[in-house]
């Protein structure tokens, strides 16, 4: 009782499955109460297993954050601009095999012969104008959509089409476009009539002009070398982000979202396919993206994805198929990836990394991993156990606790990635595992 109620102090939250897995306290492992901070969702087979937030939503009124609040979600809009193109071949306002050029007039050559379907998948070669020096000099102010699409297509193509995969937002904006022209309504609009309103998504909306409005949560950054000085995000007009990023939503909205989006509410279930397959090369080999959508494998499990960030906001939103299993996560400080806290959930939840062992007595199980590893890049682990407590030492001298897991495994606290004990041609190795990105090169135990 007395860990409800502290929790319950901190932040708001309701669960099903929270307290087995004790979903909170990973929170708290990446988020105070003080600072701005995470909302995230988790459901599984139709039912929320978590769902909390846990830090500041205005530091000016030290307003704290909320499960139903409103936060930016940058490039999961994409999911949204592909899924209204779909629809609109669905009603043969458009083909996939039609060009950029049939919409867009006014824009380069190169440009104008580009399939829908390459730029959907970002394989049309077209460049990512983020980083174009005229566009971040007026990209603080209002423009229109054809002027900021005069701008932003100056920039050369990178490749031919089908060549190479290039994550390119200059291409989701002119698919903007594309739908303004086909419906002949303006972006914002479409996805209000066509997918906001029949879902029932009535906390999503597209920011057309500014920043933010006040419906939405306060943004925030912070600086590498002052993590806890935080400051107003750069000055980016919603305008210049458009049909790319410039989507506002809510955790239970985008849970409406995806329910609608993978039960043929939004689209038929033939395009649905097209946005979770992994879109080919000229060459035959394919890419981690379908349409709107990363599509590839975390901990050897398939999962559908897209991350999000922008100037205040970053967000991440994760389906695993086979588990029938939707992670989504908000964060309102652009500088902090909010990802690993919802993967250790999730880890958690689908059991992806060795379970935590809970009895008093660890001696025995402890003492076969002691000793000091070295990996191929000389980096230097040194695991000891001394009153109880297994720890690790690094190169550096900095001694930090480990959690004694199952399968001769161990972890830092705060995090589901681990390091495994393993022998193999009469060596110990300690195989570092990341739950994102899978087991890194091992380091061998040194003989004494």
């Amino acid at each position: 009782m007395l860990r409800k109620l502290l929790f319950s102090s901190l932040f708001f939250v309701s669960c099903v499955d929270a307290q087995e897995h004790d979903f909170p306290t990973i929170l708290s492992c990446h988020a105070s109460s003080d600072k701005p901070g995470l909302a995230v969702s988790i459901e599984q087979s139709g039912k929320h297993v978590f769902k909390g937030a846990l830090g500041v939503a205005d530091l000016s009124t030290r307003e704290l954050l909320r499960v139903d609040d409103t936060f930016q979600i940058g490039s999961i809009s994409k999911q949204f601009t592909a899924a209204a193109i779909l629809q609109l071949a669905e009603n043969k306002k458009l083909s996939l095999k039609s060009t950029l050029g049939d919409f867009i007039t006014d824009i380069p050559v190169e440009y104008a012969s580009l399939t829908i379907e390459s730029v959907l998948s970002h394989t049309s070669g077209l460049p990512n104008y983020n980083s174009d020096t005229e566009v971040r000099q007026r990209w603080d102010k209002y423009a229109p959509i054809d002027e900021v699409i005069n701008v932003v297509s100056k920039m050369p193509v990178l490749a031919k089409p089908g060549v190479d995969y290039a994550y390119s937002n200059t291409g989701y904006i002119l698919l903007g476009k594309v739908i303004e022209v086909a419906s002949g309504l303006t972006y914002s609009e479409y996805l209000q009539r066509n997918i906001f309103s029949p879902l029932g998504m009535k906390n999503s909306f597209v920011v057309t002009k500014g920043v933010s409005s006040k419906r939405i949560v306060k943004g925030y950054t912070s600086n590498r070398n002052a993590p806890d000085l935080y400051v107003a995000p750069e000055n980016v007009d919603r305008s210049w982000i458009y049909a790319a990023g410039a989507i506002a939503s809510t955790l239970d909205d985008m849970s409406l979202w995806h329910r609608g989006l993978s039960s043929g509410k939004v689209i038929s279930a033939e395009n649905y396919q097209l946005m979770v397959t992994r879109a080919k090369l000229n060459n035959g080999e394919s890419v981690n993206y379908g349409f709107g959508t990363d599509v590839y494998p975390i901990s050897d499990q398939p999962s559908y994805s897209h991350q999000g960030q922008v100037p205040g906001f970053m967000a991440w939103s994760v389906y695993f198929p086979s588990h029938d299993l939707l992670g989504t996560v908000f964060g309102n400080n652009d500088a902090v990836h909010p990802g690993p806290a919802l993967l250790n959930m999730i880890a958690r939840q689908l059991n992806l990394s060795p379970a935590p062992i809970a009895e008093k007595d660890i001696t025995e199980q402890a003492k076969a991993l002691i000793g000091t590893y070295k990996g191929a890049d000389d980096t230097v682990m040194t695991v000891t156990f001394d009153n109880g407590q297994l720890s690790a030492k690094n190169g550096n001298g900095v001694m930090q606790k480990l959690v004694l897991r199952e399968n001769n495994s161990f972890s830092y606290e705060c995090t589901e990635d681990y390091y495994q004990l393993r022998e193999q041609d009469d060596k110990r190795l300690l195989v570092p595992v990341s739950i994102y990105m899978g087991e890194r090169a091992p380091l061998v135990r040194m003989e004494i």
